[in-house]
C-alpha cells in the first residue's frame, strides 16, 4: 500500500494519504483542494491555461517556486474533463441495455421487445391548431406573396403541440489538431479534432451533450430520451443537412417516427454559394437567388427546381454548380419544409441552439490565436464546459455525479 506524506509549506496543509488515493497520484503530484479545483476549472473554461495560471497565482499570492505551473494545471483540468466524459459513457452504457438497446451500437437488441411508449409517439392531449385554422393561415400568407404555398393543411406535416415535442439539434465543430511532433521542414496538415455537440429542448427546458465521436453522442442522446420518457413525444431533428448526421439519425432512431427539418440558414447559404458560382453577373445572380429563396420559403422545392431548370443559357456561367444545386434539392427535398407557415405559427426553423452551444462549449475557448488541440485535451475542456451549461458543476465536484436530466424532469415518470 502506497503512502505519501505532504509537508506544510507556504500556507499549505500537511497531511498523509494512503491506499487507493495515494496510488492514484503521479510522482511529485500535489493534492489539490476541492475549492481550488472548482475555481481552476471555472477559470480554465473561460481563458487560456497560461492566463488561468497567472490569475490563480495572483489570487493566491504565489510567486517564485510556489507558483501553479501551467502544465500541472492543464493536466489536472484534462483529468477532470476525462472523468466527466468517462462518467457520461458509463451512464449511457448502463441505461441503454435497461431499455433493450445495445450499449456499443445504440441499436435495439435482437431479442428485445421494445415497449410501445418507446417506439411510438403518444397522441397529444393538449390544444393544437386545427386544420381549418392552418388553411386560414396559408391563405393569409398566400395573399401577401407572389410565390404561393402550394400545399393544403392536410398535406403539411407539422407538430401538433410544440410544447410537447422534443427538438434535437446535433452538429460537429472542428478545432485545429495538435501534432505530437513536427520535424524541421515538414508541412503543416489540415487535420481537425471534431467535437460533436447535441442540444435537446423539451418545453422550457434544455440539455446539452458533447463528446468525441458522433456515434457516442447519439447514444447519449438516446439514453437521455429513454430515461426521461421523452420517446413518447414527437421527435423533431433540425440539422444543417450533413449526410453523416442524417445517416446516424436514420440508424439510431429507426425504431421511432421522427421529422427532419433542414435549417433555413444553411439552406439559404448553400443556395448563395452555388448560385454565385453558377450564374453570370451579380445583379442577375441576386435576382435569381431571391426568386429561388421565395419558392423555398414556401416549401415549394419543385417550383424552385423548375425555375432553375428553365433559366436562359446566357445566364449560366457554370452549369456544374447549377446541377449540383438541383441535385441538392432532390436529396434534401424531404427535409425542406414550409418555413413560411412554421414562422407564422411560431415554430422553429433553425438549429441555432446547437450553433450557440458550439460557441459556448468549444469555439469560444478553443478557436482563438492559432490554438491547436489533442483529442483528449479538446474533449476534456468541452466536457467540463458541458456540466457548467447544464448547471451540474456543484453536483460533479461535490458528489462526482452526472445526471441525464434537467431539473424539471428529475421527478418526471421514467419510461417502462
Amino acid at each position: 500500500m502506497k503512502s505519501t506524506s505532504l509537508e506544510a509549506e507556504s500556507g499549505r496543509i500537511a497531511l498523509r494519504v494512503s491506499g487507493a488515493f495515494a496510488d492514484s497520484l503521479q510522482p511529485k503530484e500535489r493534492v489539490l483542494s476541492l475549492s481550488f479545483l472548482e475555481a481552476a476549472s471555472c477559470v480554465c473554461t473561460k481563458t487560456s491555461y497560461r492566463d488561468a495560471a497567472d490569475i490563480l497565482n495572483r489570487f493566491l499570492g504565489r510567486n517564485d517556486m510556489n507558483t501553479i505551473k501551467l502544465r500541472t494545471l492543464s493536466d489536472s483540468i484534462c483529468r477532470i474533463g476525462a472523468e466527466i466524459s468517462e462518467k457520461l459513457s458509463d451512464i449511457t452504457a448502463y441505461i441503454l441495455p435497461m431499455y433493450g438497446f445495445d450499449s456499443e451500437s445504440g441499436l435495439p437488441l435482437d431479442d428485445a421487445a421494445l415497449s410501445e411508449n418507446i417506439t411510438a409517439a403518444a397522441t397529444s392531449q393538449g390544444a393544437k391548431p386545427g386544420r381549418p385554422e392552418i388553411d386560414e393561415i396559408i391563405a393569409a400568407v398566400n395573399d401577401s406573396r407572389e410565390e404561393k404555398i402550394p400545399f393544403s393543411a392536410a398535406e403539411i406535416k407539422i407538430e401538433s403541440v410544440p410544447e410537447e415535442c422534443v427538438y434535437i439539434s446535433i452538429d460537429d465543430i472542428g478545432v485545429k489538431h495538435q501534432k505530437d511532433s513536427r520535424k524541421e521542414g515538414s508541412v503543416r496538415d489540415c487535420k481537425y479534432v471534431e467535437n460533436t455537440v447535441a442540444h435537446i429542448q423539451y418545453g422550457g427546458e434544455s440539455y446539452i451533450l458533447t463528446g468525441i465521436g458522433m456515434r457516442n453522442v447519439f447514444k447519449s442522446v438516446l439514453a437521455f430520451l429513454l430515461v426521461n420518457n421523452l420517446l413518447s413525444r414527437e421527435l423533431i431533428f433540425l440539422t444543417d443537412g450533413a449526410q453523416d448526421l442524417r445517416s446516424h439519425i436514420q440508424s439510431v432512431f429507426q425504431f421511432h417516427p421522427y421529422t427532419v427539418i433542414l435549417d433555413w440558414f444553411h439552406l439559404k447559404k448553400r443556395c448563395q454559394e452555388w448560385l454565385s458560382m453558377a450564374i453570370r453577373g451579380k445583379d442577375r445572380r441576386n435576382a435569381i437567388l431571391e426568386k429561388v429563396l421565395r419558392y423555398l420559403w414556401a416549401g415549394n422545392v419543385v417550383g424552385a427546381s423548375e425555375y432553375l431548370s428553365s433559366l436562359d443559357s446566357a445566364d449560366i456561367k457554370n452549369r456544374k454548380w447549377l446541377n449540383d444545386l438541383l441535385g441538392y434539392f432532390e436529396k434534401k427535398g424531404d427535409a425542406i419544409t414550409c418555413y413560411a407557415l412554421r414562422a407564422k405559427l411560431g415554430l422553429r426553423n433553425s438549429s441555432n441552439p446547437v450553433e450557440k452551444a458550439n460557441d459556448l462549449i468549444v469555439a469560444g475557448r478553443q478557436k482563438h490565436n492559432g490554438m491547436a488541440w489533442s483529442p483528449s485535451g479538446s474533449g476534456a475542456l468541452a466536457a467540463l464546459q458541458m456540466i457548467y451549461l447544464n448547471h451540474q458543476s456543484d453536483l460533479w465536484f461535490h458528489k462526482k455525479e452526472l445526471r441525464l436530466f434537467p431539473p424539471s424532469l428529475e421527478t418526471a415518470p421514467k419510461a417502462a
